[in-house]
């Protein structure tokens, strides 16, 4: 049945569309923010945005995400980076509505980790664009040589983070994996922009991350991957296709067809502190389709 808020006008106009929403970093109840604010939600927020997505919403397993629909928006909840606050308090409140959603995981990174755009950030909270970019294009996205060349620049890193913003422990995303519904991906191995990779590189990242991650989690891993920072280029796109995943996901974009895009360069809505529950409501109805 169709619910309250959707109209045969919003039901034709997203027939056959897709929303794959990103979340990045978990707030818990309490805590003080910190690390880059726009990757961040609080634990409240998170919760009001999925009762409204139970309540509007088929919200299904994102590897259920092109089968057919019943006539409500189909919606799946990825979430990049396995920063402890989602994977232990994002994952209970999951699991409170027994809702599914897939983890990104970079195992490189996992084990109290401080992911360099977090700790390089100045004092307004705000990381300056053109360091970013520095990083992402000229450095790679390769934490080891952003932080590298930061020392050398004078641009203090700030690792003194709250436990919510490091990364978790294989243990807690094991403890993750008991409740039903939760499932990992691939966030590649070290997390590096992968466009700025050769072939050699590519592989490797793709391939040796969703290696390690079955070894250690078995059939709770998918064969989808997201790419790092949602970059990604023609060589990265045909590594994850060579090594047999069944889809990959950037960042940027909403609803869209299967059909119009590639398996490996699927859209993700990225949800940050920013976004209202009336603005996620609206995009839900398909007020906004991109």
């Amino acid at each position: 049945m169709t619910s309250p808020p959707l109209g045969w006008v919003t039901q034709r106009r997203l027939q056959g569309k897709r929303l794959i929403l990103a979340y990045h970093g978990i707030i818990p109840d309490g805590e003080s923010p910190a690390g880059e604010p726009a990757l961040f939600v609080t634990q409240r927020d998170f919760a009001i945005q999925l009762d409204a997505l139970a309540a509007d919403a088929d919200v299904v397993a994102l590897e259920r995400i092109d089968e057919p629909d019943g006539g409500r928006p189909r919606v799946a909840i990825t979430i990049d980076d396995a920063y402890r606050g989602a994977v232990t308090v994002g994952v209970r409140e999951l699991a409170a509505r027994s809702l599914p959603a897939t983890i990104f995981v970079a195992p490189a990174r996992l084990n109290n980790h401080v992911f360099w755009w977090d700790a390089l950030l100045y004092g307004s909270g705000k990381l300056d664009e053109k360091l970013r970019n520095h990083a992402l294009h000229k450095l790679g996205g390769q934490d080891e040589r952003v932080r590298a060349w930061a020392a050398k620049a004078g641009i203090p890193a700030r690792d003194q983070v709250p436990a919510y913003a490091q990364t978790a422990t294989s243990l807690e995303l094991a403890e993750a994996l008991t409740f039903r519904g939760i499932t990992l991906g691939s966030h590649t191995w070290s997390h590096p922009n992968l466009a700025s990779l050769g072939i050699v590189e590519l592989a490797t990242e793709v391939r040796r991350s969703r290696e390690w991650l079955r070894a250690e989690f078995g059939d709770r891993v998918i064969d989808w991957l997201a790419y790092p920072y949602g970059l990604d280029s023609v060589q990265a796109r045909a590594a994850v296709a060579d090594a047999a995943y069944t889809g990959a996901l950037c960042i940027g974009g909403g609803w869209h067809s299967a059909s119009d895009v590639s398996p490996f360069a699927r859209p993700r809505f990225s949800i940050g502190a920013g976004l209202t529950v009336a603005g996620l409501r609206l995009r839900l109805q398909g007020a906004l389709l991109s």
